[in-house]
């Protein structure tokens, strides 16, 4: 059944959601804060499981001409010295997806398009400032007072959310780190024999204490610079604030040398500031009228050392597309929610606890612990497995070194893992989009009770990671 359905943010997570939710025939409306639609920051890696929730909106070709991908991302490791450490292997053999790089203004521009092409309607300088869940319909209130009544409101207005907070006025971010970001162009690094073969790969410095990530963006167009440091340079929740070149360049002089020549790169108008922010796992992400939901960072906000915060966002948009296509009425919303909600939970806590890990794991200091990481990596490169048989991770691993962490992040199949029908008939369609995928579905005939569905969260006793199952009793078909 469509439903008309209000999404309160306009960034990749929002306009991810209004694409898949207006392909699944939902009326959908982003009401977005500002006057215009805002790019913050420079390069974003879309890695293996995130580049197959693409294929499945149906995106896939676009998205590649979009980032002007020529070839797959390749990705090195260093130390800080410049000692070689691992590299990230070939994704695309093992996770049947690989990864690119693309610049966030044109990706947020493809999604615009996609969303608008499938029906949705965005509206800018719309500031929501509460919910009213009084009624039978939840109804946003805008800073002018004005109401605006929906069968579903999403708040995917990211981390610093003002939806969150009417939910849970108390929580805030953690904010342990701060990070320079820049984007140099990349003709400045092809003028320089030394610095050129950098646009060749993607380079991560792990230094003590701090990282560096170094991006080339837009088929070496642009370097995406970012760099990660303690102390209190940023400011939490200020994505606008200017950096200290001179402060950086002296944060990362122990650095091989090519990095404080890359540095020199960097004009000070152009160099920004910003405190890394992280989310408290939430008791839940639905409120109490069963009508109103967080998705993507205001629900579950990570640290960037996974590599996964848009990935989560674009796999909840189509989880949730998908739960919301077993409703056949406004009653069954919020089991509809309780559904997604139970599906999306222990995963995005996993990938979240793993990006905390890798926040230590990067920035070790010299010594033992240090030799062990390298040594480890240099047996099995980052992103690689042992021991997995290539089938889908049902159930959730541990962090690594759990072998099977990787493929449970990077082949992950949000649709197929939970709807089996679905996944056989995706194999077909290749890449249609969800629109189609439920044409197809109806005539396949394919249907599931969602009021005989189950849903169970169970301890898999693997160091309190938590596996979600889903028995589907009520599948039938007619």
């Amino acid at each position: 059944m469509p439903f008309n359905i209000l999404i309160i943010g306009g960034g990749l997570g929002g306009l991810a959601t209004a694409t898949s939710l207006s392909q699944a025939g939902h009326k959908v409306t982003v009401l977005e804060s500002t006057s215009k639609l805002q790019t913050i920051g420079g390069g974003i890696t879309i890695p293996s499981n995130s580049l197959r929730c693409w294929d499945y909106l149906g995106l896939f070709q676009r998205l590649h001409e979009a980032a002007e991908a020529k070839a797959p991302e390749r990705r090195r490791f260093l130390r800080y010295t410049g000692e070689f450490v691992c590299d990230a292997g070939t994704r695309e053999k093992l996770y049947k997806y690989q990864a690119i790089v693309v610049h966030r203004a044109p990706l947020q521009q493809l999604l615009v398009q996609a969303a608008t092409e499938a029906g949705a309607l965005i509206k800018t300088n719309t500031r929501i400032v509460d919910i009213d869940e009084s009624g039978n319909s939840p109804v946003a209130i805008t800073k002018d007072g004005q109401r605006i009544e929906a069968d579903l409101i999403i708040g995917a207005d990211g981390a610093k959310s003002t939806i969150r907070a009417l939910l849970y006025p108390n929580v805030e971010l953690k904010s342990e780190y701060n990070i320079y970001r820049a984007v140099i162009p990349g003709a400045t690094f092809k003028a320089d024999p030394e610095l050129a073969p950098l646009l060749d790969c993607s380079t991560i410095w792990w230094g003590p204490h701090r990282v560096i990530v170094g991006i080339p963006v837009q088929n070496g167009k642009y370097y995406s610079l970012e760099c990660c440091h303690p102390g209190n340079t940023g400011t939490a929740g200020e994505w606008n604030k200017k950096g200290d070149i001179n402060l950086m360049k002296d944060t990362y002089s122990d650095f091989e040398p090519i990095v404080a020549k890359m540095m020199e790169l960097v004009k000070p108008d152009d160099l920004l500031v910003w405190k890394l922010n992280s989310l408290p796992k939430l008791e839940s992400w639905v409120f109490r009228s069963g009508k109103v939901v967080l998705l993507g960072d205001s629900a579950h906000a990570m640290l960037p050392f996974s590599g996964q915060g848009h990935a989560m966002a674009i796999e909840d948009s189509i989880c949730l597309a998908e739960c919301l296509s077993r409703a056949s009425s406004t009653s069954d919303i919020p089991k509809a929610l309780k559904m997604f909600e139970t599906i999306r939970k222990p995963r995005t806590s996993l990938i979240s606890a793993f990006g905390e890990g890798m926040a230590h794991t990067w920035q070790l200091p010299d010594g033992e612990e240090q030799r062990q990481r390298d040594n480890r990596y240099r047996k099995t490169p980052y992103f690689g497995t042992t021991g997995w048989d290539g089938k889908h991770v049902d159930v959730l691993p541990g962090v690594p070194p759990d072998p099977l962490f990787f493929p449970y992040m990077l082949a992950h199949d949000v649709v197929g893992f939970y709807w089996p029908p679905a996944k056989l008939e995706r194999r077909t369609l290749g890449g249609l989009g969800l629109a189609s995928i439920y044409r197809r579905r109806r005539t396949l005939g394919f249907s599931i009770d969602l009021m005989q569905e189950s849903l169970h969260v169970v301890d898999n006793g693997s160091g309190g990671a938590l596996a979600t199952s889903l028995n589907f009793e009520g599948l039938a078909t007619r």
